[in-house]
């Protein structure tokens, strides 16, 4: 986090000690909003946020060299401890330049001035080998703001239907759910409402992401059927209300890589052999229906204490 003085400016590092949080001195620098965008690329490093090396490379362009080879020892650290719940929660505390939520996420990662193509204006457009993907440094936008805010604007409609399913589901299951067309596949629609609460909670989970300004990434099977049905839904929302779906992301600057739907259901999935359970018609053994929740271990895991929204 930044620090401002007469003296000048520092950015501290907190770790945890034995007595509770400890800051120590991270950097020196002369100019206090240095400081400030440092202190916040770093935590973005720390919580994935998908910004957060191109704004590290723009504050370390004007930084004395011990700040950057502080900076270089301390990236791969930010990267191994990310994974661990009580950094991130401290993280997420933080205050930021920006206000979580979509607009965490960029329009375009052109640099304005690429080595490889030229000089770029406009979003690349008028580049012909921005045009065609032919340059390795103004890559196509996976996710920008518009699209992060109607992902987020699906993904909290879905989690508040399963909610509501739960809140009418007996302890012993085999409720409302049967009738609750595709948001819950026939395989689990006979589950309890602490499935479908855990259920629920991983569209919360991956919202959360969005929140961060990291890619919505499931940890879970449950939580990759919700990014699927997620995406489906946010598609349906741009056709078919067109209304509902301007006021979801008139807020935020458009990209020419809105909404390349496809994309995201080619990138955001380390493979796709959770389909088959949207349409499984029989309903999972208790052991099968508990395995959606088993984290996959090769992503950041979810914080055990974070309870549930509803």
């Amino acid at each position: 986090m930044p620090e401002h003085s007469d003296a000048g400016h520092r950015v501290l590092g907190i770790r945890a000690g034995e007595d509770g949080a400890v800051a120590e001195l991270f950097a020196e620098l002369a100019e206090g909003p240095t400081a400030v965008v440092l202190a916040d690329a770093l935590n973005g490093s720390l919580q994935h946020r998908e910004t957060a090396a191109r704004q590290l490379d723009a504050v370390l362009a004007d930084v004395p060299e011990e700040v950057r080879a502080a900076v270089s020892a301390v990236l791969p650290l930010l990267a191994s401890t990310g994974t661990a719940q009580e950094h991130l929660r401290v993280a997420a505390e933080l205050p930021g330049l920006c206000e979580p939520g979509p607009a965490l996420f960029t329009t375009t990662n052109c640099p304005g001035r690429c080595e490889v193509c030229g000089i770029c204006r406009d979003d690349c457009a008028d580049c012909p080998r921005c045009r065609d993907f032919d340059c390795e440094v103004c890559l196509p936008v996976a996710i920008t703001p518009r699209t992060a805010a109607a992902l987020d604007a699906a993904l909290g409609r879905l989690a508040d239907e399963v909610y509501d399913i739960a809140e009418q589901t007996p302890l012993a299951g085999s409720g409302p759910a049967a009738d609750a067309g595709d948001i819950i596949p026939p395989c689990v629609a006979d589950r309890d409402p602490s499935f479908l609460r855990r259920y629920a909670r991983a569209f919360d989970d991956l919202a959360a992401d969005l929140t961060a300004g990291r890619r919505p990434t499931p940890a879970c099977t449950a939580e990759e059927i919700a990014l699927d049905l997620a995406i489906q839904d946010a598609e349906r929302c741009q056709q078919d209300e067109p209304e509902l779906h301007t006021d979801f992301v008139a807020a935020y600057p458009g990209s020419r890589f809105d909404f390349h739907w496809f994309t995201l259901q080619d990138l955001l999935f380390q493979d796709k052999d959770y389909e088959g359970l949207l349409w499984h018609p029989a309903p999972l053994s208790y052991d099968d229906a508990e395995a959606w929740f088993g984290e996959f271990g090769n992503v950041p895991t979810r914080d055990p204490e974070r309870g549930f929204r509803r």
